[in-house]
Formats: structure tokens, sequence, C-alpha cells
């Protein structure tokens, strides 16, 4: 049963709107159609007994003031006023104490109808059915002196009936006319309404075949889609980055990997050839193999650190960091590792300053900056770390009096990799990974880090971190 439901569920989103629009427009119909109909169908009996109440309530009046003498012969000739006072439809009849019919007056078109005898104390009116007709029986006792009996009226709702029929059908074409027209207007609405998503499912499809350059054409119509169009856009401009990123990166690591390899290989090649006999050449070769082992650890290193700072989740409400403790400590260590070196700190915080920032995230971005400006500066010369407020943040400052980068390459020295002057860099040890380990750091804290030049030489590399709440 469920697989023959499933096989005719619609497939389309388009053929799934139609019908869920017009299902839901039909049962909106169909109860407001249902809850109408039987107002109406209350409303009409009501009135029918209201009507038949009061013909009855004249007959009965009729005979009351005829005295309390009346015979059979002044039932016989009220026969003409009777026939004005009843409806069309309706029959009349006058029964002795035992039940049998003195007098009837029958409306037009009507036929006789078998309704068992039942004598009554008061006026009564009752909703029968009989012969499947629905009819009305109104009965009220006549007492006098001469006779003494009952005057019945019977009136089948033919009017009634008639009416509730037509209204009926009239709602129920009504109601498909409905369900057809909303089925037909929502299909429509529908497609114009999946048109974008049509297009971004073609976009998709081609961004599978041809790659991650493909964009979706926005229509500013300022909805949903509109919006999801420019947040898929917006996806796979970030996707394509991180793509371009990572096949950059696997290109610089296999690149860096490449030189200690064929190092290591050369000098096992040379052992295997030579160096077995030769305790020179084993010598240098095994020192040689080590230093480019240790080159290629450091390297791993700090991969596997960028990758933890990629993939680790940071929880801004818990990160509190106290920006001066950290700060001098680091340059406490720095002073007494580098002592050629000059480090200084300015500290133009006017309080005492709680970043949001993990105290070791901080740590290691602060170990980072300085290492490098050891790195890329020559002994005896001045770095200085500068703490101070702006605006909502607290801003550090790193300056040192190094080689400096270029203008152009300022925006490029927190990419993967990347470094100014390569081969100092390798002379030092560095892999250009330790900037953008600092950059992804700061932007997991939803902070700022800038390179800028130093004046009159050297780089300033400024962090800016929010101030914890």
């Amino acid at each position: 049963m469920k697989t023959f439901i499933d096989r005719f569920k619609p497939s389309s989103l388009k053929a799934k709107w139609a019908f869920a629009a017009g299902s839901a427009i039909f049962l909106a119909f169909f109860l407001f159609s249902f809850f109408q109909y039987h107002a109406i169908s209350k409303w009409m009996l009501d009135e029918e007994e209201n009507n038949f109440g009061r013909v009855l309530d004249e007959i009965t009046v009729f005979f009351k003031q005829r005295g309390p003498k009346i015979q059979l012969q002044d039932i016989y000739d009220s026969r003409d006023l009777m026939k004005q006072i009843a409806e069309k439809d309706q029959t009349i009849r006058i029964l002795d104490r035992q039940g049998n019919q003195v007098l009837e007056i029958r409306g037009e078109n009507e036929s006789a109808f078998y309704v068992p005898f039942q004598p009554v104390r008061d006026k009564s009116v009752d909703l029968i059915e009989s012969e499947g007709k629905q009819m009305l029986i109104g009965r009220s006792p006549i007492r006098s002196s001469q006779f003494n009996g009952f005057v019945e009226i019977i009136q089948p709702l033919n009017r009634y009936e008639k009416i509730m029929k037509n209204l009926f059908w009239i709602m129920t074409i009504t109601g498909i006319l409905a369900l057809l027209i909303s089925a037909f207007v929502g299909y429509f609405m529908a497609k114009s309404f999946v048109r974008p998503l049509n297009k971004l499912s073609e976009t998709m499809r081609s961004i599978e075949r041809k790659g991650f350059h493909e964009r979706v054409e926005i229509v500013k119509a300022h909805d949903e889609i509109s919006d999801l169009s420019q947040i898929f856009n917006k996806m796979m401009s970030q996707i394509e980055k991180s793509f371009q990123q990572q096949q950059q990166f696997v290109e610089d690591a296999s690149h860096e990997l490449r030189t200690p390899i064929q190092v290591l290989e050369g000098h096992l090649a040379l052992l295997n050839r030579w160096g077995k006999k030769d305790p020179t050449i084993l010598e240098e070769s095994l020192q040689v193999s080590l230093e480019e082992l240790e080159r290629v650890r450091r390297l791993v290193g700090e991969l596997l650190e960028l990758s933890r700072a990629d993939r680790e989740k940071f929880d801004l409400q818990n990160s509190h960091a106290n920006v001066q403790e950290v700060v001098e400590k680091v340059i406490r260590d720095f002073k007494f590792l580098h002592k050629n070196y000059t480090f200084s700190c300015v500290d133009e915080l006017d309080h005492e300053a709680v970043a949001t920032i993990l105290p070791r995230h901080l740590e290691q971005i602060m170990i980072i900056l300085l290492d490098n400006a050891v790195k890329y500066s020559d002994e005896y010369s001045t770095t200085e770390v500068k703490m101070m407020n702006h605006e909502d943040e607290v801003m550090i400052e790193v300056k040192d009096e190094g080689i400096g980068i270029p203008e152009e390459d300022l925006p490029k020295i927190f990419d993967r990799f990347y470094r100014v002057d390569k081969a100092r860099s390798r002379e030092k040890g560095g892999y250009g990974l330790g900037l953008a380990i600092a950059s992804k750091l700061i932007q997991n804290y939803n902070g700022e880090i800038t390179a800028l030049k130093n004046q009159p030489e050297g780089t300033t590399i400024r962090i800016s971190l929010k101030y914890a709440h």
C-alpha cells in the first residue's frame, strides 16, 4: 500500500505546490460550504416550522371562535375558509376522537399520506419521515359539547428539499471548479516561484561539470529565493577560494617537503654506496639527514597547528585573556632568550584590558609575531610592542626594524607558505606558516590582523580584539 501511495506522490515541486494549494483552498471551501449548508438548512427548517405553526394556530383559533356548541355541519361549512388559510402544499384533516377522518382538504398536486393517528391534549408540531419524504405534522384538539376531535395538518417539505438539493449541487460544482482553478493557478504560480530554483539547480549541475567559477543570476525580488541565491553565490565564492587555497597549500607543502626528501634520498644513496666504509662520509651524511628530518618535523608541526586552528571551535562567551599579563610575559621570555635584541613595551591602555580570546592563543600569536621580528631583524635592533584602546577593541602593534615588506606584498604575508625573502626564511628555519596561523586564530575570535610598513624601515603588525563582556 505504501509503495502504491509513494508511486502517485507528485515528484515535481510545481506539482506538489499546485496539489497543496488546491487541497488547502478546497478544504477551506469545503468547511465553509459545510457550515453554510447546515446553517441555511436550519434557518429554512425554522422558517417552515414557524409558517406551519401559524396556520395551525389560525385554524385552532377559528374553531374556538365558533363557540362551545360547534357541530359537524359547522366544520363542513368552514371548508372554503380553511382552504384559504392553508398553504398549497398542506393537507388539513379533521378527525374525531377515534381517529376517523371527518374532513380532508388536500393541497394542489398533493397525494394522500398515511400518518398513524395520535391523539393530543395540546398543540404539537413534529418533523417526521414517511415514504421517503420529510414532513411536518401538526395536531391540535377541538373541544365542544357537540363534537370532540382533532385538527391535523400535514405539510411535506418539498420546497425545502428542492432548495437544499439545488444548493448542494451548486456548492459541489463550485467546489470542483474552485479546486481545478486553484490547482491551475497554483501550478503557474509555483512555476514562476520555482524558476529561480531551477536556475540554481542548473548552476549546480554546471558547477559539477565545469568547476566552481559558475554563479547564479541574482534577481532582485527581495524574497527568500533571492536571498538563497545570494547566499549560494557567496558560499561558492568561499568554496572556490578555499579550494584554490587548499590546492596552493598542497602544492606549497609538496614543494617544501620535496627539498628535505631529496637531500635525505641523496645522502642515503651516498651512504649506501660509499658511507659504509668511510667514517667521514657516514658522519656528515647522518648529520645532514638529522638536520633535514628536524626541518620536516618542524614543518609537519606547523601544518598540524594550522589544521588545528582551522578545525577548532571557539567558545567566545568563556574566552577571556588579560592582555597586559600575556604580552608582558611573552616579552620577558623573549628578553631572556634573545639578549642581543631590545624589546620595549608601551602600555597606552587606560584600564586593565580583558579581550575575547583564550590566553594560550594570545600567547601563541604574540610568540609568532615576536619570533618573526627576531628572524627578519639584525642583532641589537629594537622591537616595540604597543597596547592601546580603539573604540570597543583593544589594539596591539608589533613594530620591528627588519628587512621590511614591499607595499604590494603586504596583503599576501598572511597566506600559507608566503615568504618575502625565501633564502633568508629557509636559513632562519621559516616556512611561511606562522602568520597564517596567527591570522586564522585572530579571525576565529572575530578580530582583525593587518600589516603596515614601519618608518623608516621594518614592518608593523597590528591586531585588534574585542573586549570581553
